[in-house]
């Protein structure tokens, strides 16, 4: 790589966004990044590694900027420009070409309205209007900004006491008809077996079978905080429950989970106990969700599954492993911090659809149990609906429930 790229201002964002051709390079997998496009190729063709910018005009042309800035300092407003001014359609100096949409969501795939450019202005609004209290307004900016929000005991021990019994007795071998994913013992789904309790395993939608789950996933502070994100009822469309540290592999949930809208849905994670270091712990690359280059699955496809309905077949195999490859080898080039969740009984992680995240490796015996749930907006269709069997069940919440593994 070459050693200068530390010394260059550059503005990925903007470059990607000024020249479309270099953004579809990028998506295509042909090029890494903007900066390296413009390290080999756009610096000798006269392409610019940032917009330039008139302080005093762009004070003057903007009103709001005072207020929110509180200072005519040039940097101030520059980085105003960068954070907020140019998803408004703001422009730096009076001569710059302005976007058709400067508020539209970065994905071709689009995905709900917190991944609109303009999205921090949306949720400042609802808070001065009163739609939303400070503390709505800081997590769903901290859910923009980083792609996951941390729920501090969010679920109740009384409920978490119900939900552990029931994961005791189902990785205990005493749920004859619940499956499981463990490739330690085979590739598929697979029965009980002794196994299942010392190995990475996961038991596959459990709150298909036991209110004591399904009021856990469903529970307030989780709802309160999918609703904000949703805007309309939720459908839990997958659980996966797990004994021990998963140990798998950084990924992006989009994927591998596929919905009729391929990037509207969250996740959750809920610790059934403390989480201790070295026992597979949860890890995630902060603000992955925002930063990584869109990765496509036989040049064109969010997900696996697309890929292979359109018939690519063994590529997918391959692509997969190229997938992950590229995560750590962008997340490595962008300097995204990685993180682990060390999180005490109850308390609960959200995280976007594109986080990058997984488990990481165990070094101890000790259990991790926990309970992953991926949710959409009720009207969004899992694709599994398409195979014809679909059965949507409906909690006391108002909340919807369904599941491939039993249906």
């Amino acid at each position: 790589m070459p050693s200068d790229q530390d010394d260059i201002d550059f503005d990925e964002e903007w470059y990607l966004r000024t020249y479309p051709d270099v953004a579809d390079a990028v998506r295509a997998g042909n090029i890494g990044s903007g900066l390296l496009h413009y390290l080999a190729h756009g610096r000798d063709e006269g392409r610019r590694p940032r917009a330039g910018f008139d302080a005093a005009w762009y004070a003057k042309a903007y009103p709001a900027v005072a207020g929110e800035v509180g200072s005519d300092a040039a940097d101030a407003l520059e980085r105003h420009y960068r954070e907020r001014g140019r998803y408004r359609g703001y422009l730096p100096y009076p001569q710059a070409s302005r976007p058709r949409n400067a508020a539209e969501i970065a994905s071709p795939f689009g995905g709900l309205w917190i991944d609109a450019a303009n999205a921090l202005d949306v949720i400042e609004g609802r808070r001065a209007l009163g739609l939303i209290n400070p503390e709505d307004a800081e997590l769903l900016a901290r859910f923009v900004a980083e792609g996951y929000v941390i729920l501090p005991n969010a679920v109740p021990a009384v409920l978490l006491d119900r939900v552990e019994n029931v994961v005791e007795a189902a990785f205990h071998g005493d749920m004859s008809t619940l499956l499981f994913e463990c490739h330690a013992i085979a590739g598929g789904h697979v029965n009980w077996q002794p196994a299942i309790l010392d190995q990475p395993a996961k038991a596959l939608d459990l709150h298909w079978f036991s209110d004591a789950v399904r009021d856990a996933i469903f529970s307030s502070e989780i709802l309160r905080f999918l609703h904000l994100i949703f805007e309309r009822p939720v459908l839990a469309s997958q659980t996966l429950t797990f004994y021990r540290g998963s140990q798998q592999p950084i990924h992006q949930d989009s994927a591998y989970v596929p919905y009729t809208l391929p990037l509207q849905f969250a996740a959750t994670w809920i610790a059934l106990e403390d989480v201790a270091e070295g026992v597979g712990e949860l890890e995630y690359f902060v603000d992955s969700h925002r930063q990584l280059p869109e990765f496509l699955y036989n040049g064109m496809h969010k997900n696996v599954h697309e890929a292979q309905r359109s018939g690519a077949g063994d590529l997918v195999t391959e692509e997969v492993q190229q997938h992950l490859e590229a995560i750590q080898r962008e997340a490595k080039e962008r300097n995204l911090a990685r993180q682990r969740f060390l999180a005490r009984r109850g308390d609960v992680l959200v995280w976007h659809a594109d986080l990058a995240h997984g488990g990481s490796p165990t070094a101890s015996p000790r259990t991790r149990k926990s309970l992953v749930t991926h949710y959409c907006p009720s009207e969004v269709a899992p694709l599994f609906f398409e195979n014809g069997q679909a059965v949507l069940k409906r909690h006391i919440s108002g909340s919807f429930y369904t599941s491939h593994a039993y249906v």
